[in-house]
């Protein structure tokens, strides 16, 4: 059987953009310095071409030295065939910004999909800015071995290039519908838009669908005015989408009837986590980790969409298996088990203190600790993939530019026994050959980078 992981792959690129006019079309300085440094490194011109190359080498299980004094994972014995992409950006090396303005940084943020009537999978990439922003879905062809980026997002719905628009999809990408994929948008000006944005049109964040068979986009509009989305998903047996803002708004949206099931701040007591939507499509709840700073324990809270109620579990996160302290869930499987279980793994502020792996139960309203999900210092670890037969979960510890401290390793958890083996070291067998740095920030079947958005598929 083939099992698909996927994999974020941040490259890690420091800008300073010094200040210019609103909307200069000019490349800044700084990304110039950048693009001579591509041209230099981008050995094979693979940011010219969208067929992916495919690699299968011995070398990609060569521990890499930085990790040779740890313990705690194996090594596979076979490496896996990877499907390695570019994803075309225009414009890839961006223009100057005022002073004050973030100059903005290609990545990916987004939970991809994968749609197997046509073998196709969908992802996102976004500049991060908040005045002429752009924002895309992506296609990768798994038979082709073709990518694209599809239209731009601000522009579809109607947003100039000097308006504030969105500069990120930020959660799940989920199909509903038969063909349709939904999605929120999310802005990049944090905490929140100024004044100034808001009165240039901006309403908030959007909720979206795009039919990968038409090719067509729907906008379902901006479901609570001034808040925008760092992280959904949707229910696809019932048609909600549920979405959390920065500062801890819920929303729970019936697409089906357009209209606002919920909409606003969580009771007395419990918040939201901003970055995590465990959704239970057996039962119709929606689950996160409770932020109010009171709950020092971290317990869950639960959301009933039928009844429009919240509800504080008994459950709690994991403590560190190092230093005793907790976290929030920041990441999960997408479905619960036979067993009845979702895995997550919790993050915390500092490095090094995040990454406790652990089973929750969600109708036991109960937590089982499964330790570290890896043995290095940077076990960041923003998603979690479960093979379907329910025998491993796949991830890439080291999120956002740590990745390659820890050989941006493809892990597979074994769910019976623990054990997490590594199914290739993607740095720096990538960056030897090809001159790219792999940031990891794994994800449900493939994924992107920064700046140079990458898509590697991992085949086993």
């Amino acid at each position: 059987m083939k099992y698909f992981c996927a994999i974020h792959l941040l490259i890690l690129l420091i800008l300073f953009v010094p200040g210019q006019s609103l909307f200069s079309q000019e490349i800044a300085p700084s990304e110039l310095k950048r693009e001579k440094i591509v041209e230099k490194m981008d050995k094979y011109k693979l940011r010219f071409k969208t067929k992916a190359i495919i690699d299968k080498s011995k070398k990609m299980l060569e521990v890499p030295e930085s990790l040779k004094n740890l313990d705690g994972f194996t090594v596979a014995k076979t490496p896996p065939t990877i499907e390695f992409v570019i994803v075309p950006l225009e414009p890839r090396f961006l223009p100057t910004v005022p002073e004050g303005y973030f100059h903005g940084v290609w990545s990916n943020w987004s939970q991809g999909n994968y749609y197997s009537p046509t073998k196709k999978f969908y992802s996102s990439v976004g500049c991060h800015r908040f005045h002429n922003p752009h924002l895309h879905l992506v296609e990768y062809d798994s038979q082709t071995k073709t990518i694209k980026t599809l239209p731009e997002i601000n522009s579809i719905m109607g947003r100039t290039d000097s308006k504030f628009g969105d500069g990120k999809i930020h959660g799940w990408l989920d199909f509903y519908n038969g063909s349709e994929l939904y999605f929120c948008t999310y802005c990049a000006r944090y905490p929140e838009p100024s004044e100034e944005d808001y009165r240039s049109g901006y309403d908030g964040g959007s909720i979206m669908s795009f039919n990968v068979i038409t090719g067509e986009f729907e906008n379902y509009g901006v479901p609570l005015k001034r808040s925008s989305w760092p992280y959904h998903r949707m229910d696809t047996r019932r048609g909600l989408m549920f979405a959390v803002g920065i500062f801890g708004e819920f929303l729970c949206y019936d697409v089906n009837k357009r209209e606002v099931r919920y909409a606003g701040h969580l009771p007395e007591g419990m918040r939201w986590h901003k970055r995590t939507m465990l959704v239970d499509e057996d039962t119709g709840f929606a689950y996160s980790t409770n932020s109010i700073e009171s709950d020092s324990a971290i317990h869950f809270v639960k959301y009933d969409p039928v009844k429009n109620r919240f509800y504080k579990m008994n459950s709690c996160v994991p403590q560190n298996s190092i230093t005793r302290e907790v976290g929030q869930m920041r990441a999960h499987t997408k479905t619960k088990t036979k067993e009845g279980w979702f895995m997550g793994v919790i993050v915390a502020n500092k490095a090094g203190k995040g990454g406790q792996l652990f089973k929750f139960y969600p109708d036991e309203d109960r937590i089982e600790d499964l330790g570290l999900c890896w043995p290095g210092k940077h076990r960041y670890t923003a998603s979690l993939a479960m093979s379907p037969d329910e025998k491993y979960v796949y991830y890439v510890p080291a999120a956002h530019g740590k990745g390659y401290h820890e050989g941006a390793s493809v892990v597979q958890y074994n769910v019976k026994t623990g054990n997490r083996k590594v199914l290739a070291f993607l740095f720096p067998y990538y960056y030897e050959k090809y001159g790219y740095i792999v940031f990891c920030f794994p994800q449900k079947l493939c994924y992107a980078g920064r700046n140079h958005n990458i898509i590697v598929i991992v085949r086993r």
